[in-house]
C-alpha cells in the first residue's frame, strides 16, 4: 500500500463525490444518498434498464452538484434526486429527500407496452445515517443509514424504506474504491402498480394475472473507482447490482418478459471547489 499523505485525507469526500456520478442514477432510484463532499458540480454518462424488472437497457445522462450550507450542513442534487442534510454535528446526518419516479410507457417490449402506462410522479420522505471517518494512518470512510419515501404526486405509488451501508478506501494519492450494499422494502400498492397484472391487463397482454405484495423488493451491491486527474478534476466510473426478491421477481412482467438481474453502469467527471 503507498503511503497516504494528509492531502489524501483531505481529497477523501471530492473522491467519493466523484464515484457518486458514476452510481447516482440506480443509487437515486433506491433512493440513497452519497458521503458528505465538498462543492462540486459534475457530469456522469451510464446504462441501465428501461423499466424496473426489464431487460432492455437505455442511455442517458445525469448531472450531479453539492453546495455547503454550513460546517456540517449541505444540499445534493444527483439526477432526478435531491437531499438536505439539516444537522449541524459531526458524523450525523438527518434530512428531507425529494426524487422523480421514473414511470413505465411506451416502452420496446410489446407485451409490457400493452400493460397500463404508469406516469412519472414524485416522492418524498426523510434520511438519517452515521458516517465514520478514520483520521489517522489510511483515511477510509464508513456509512450507515436508512431513508423512507412515500409518493406525494402524478403517478408514484406506495412507499419505500431502504437501509444501506457504503466502505471507501484509497488505493494511493489518485486512485480510490468504494464498495456499497443494502436491500429496499417496497409497500403494497407500489409492488401491485409496478409488478401485479389486473384481469383487464392479462386479457390484453396475454401475461397470468398476478398480485404482488408488499415484502423487501431487491437487494443491491455496488463498487466504483475514482481517479485524480488534476487538483480539481476527478473521474469515476462504477456498477450497481439490483436482485429483485419476492413478489417482484416472480412477477410474470419479469419472469416471462424481463429479468430479477437488474444492471447500470457509468461514468463522470467532477469539477470541485471549496
Amino acid at each position: 500500500m503507498p503511503a497516504i499523505t494528509p492531502a489524501v485525507g483531505r481529497t477523501l469526500d471530492v473522491l467519493v463525490a466523484c464515484a457518486a456520478l458514476a452510481v447516482a442514477p440506480p443509487l437515486a432510484a433506491a433512493g440513497l444518498m452519497v458521503d458528505v463532499v465538498p462543492n462540486f458540480v459534475g457530469l456522469g454518462i451510464g446504462s441501465t434498464t428501461e423499466w424496473m424488472g426489464s431487460a432492455d437497457q437505455v442511455v442517458g445522462l445525469v448531472p450531479a452538484a453539492r453546495v455547503q450550507l454550513g460546517e456540517h450542513r449541505f444540499a445534493e442534487l444527483y439526477g432526478p434526486f435531491g437531499d438536505v442534510n439539516v444537522l449541524n454535528i459531526p458524523n450525523w446526518e438527518f434530512g428531507p429527500m425529494l426524487s422523480y419516479r421514473f414511470g413505465r410507457k411506451d416502452v420496446e417490449d410489446p407485451v409490457v407496452n400493452s400493460l397500463p402506462p404508469i406516469d412519472g410522479g414524485l416522492e418524498a420522505g426523510v434520511f438519517g445515517g452515521y458516517h465514520y471517518v478514520n483520521a489517522q494512518g489510511i483515511p477510509w470512510r464508513l456509512r450507515v443509514g436508512v431513508s423512507a419515501t412515500t409518493a406525494i404526486s402524478g403517478g408514484a405509488a406506495g412507499g419505500q424504506v431502504t437501509p444501506y451501508a457504503s466502505f471507501w478506501m484509497p488505493l494511493s494519492s489518485t486512485v480510490f474504491v468504494g464498495v456499497g450494499t443494502g436491500f429496499t422494502w417496497s409497500s403494497e400498492s407500489f409492488m401491485q402498480q409496478r409488478f401485479g397484472v389486473t384481469p383487464g391487463a392479462a386479457a390484453v397482454s396475454g401475461l397470468p394475472e398476478y398480485t404482488a405484495g408488499a415484502g423487501v423488493r431487491q437487494f443491491y451491491a455496488w463498487p466504483a473507482v475514482v481517479v485524480r486527474l488534476r487538483p480539481r478534476w476527478f473521474a469515476g466510473a462504477g456498477a450497481f447490482y439490483q436482485r429483485l426478491t419476492g413478489d417482484a421477481a416472480d412477477s410474470p412482467i419479469v419472469t416471462q418478459r424481463g429479468d430479477r438481474n437488474q444492471w447500470t453502469v457509468g461514468g463522470g467527471i467532477a469539477y470541485i471547489w471549496r
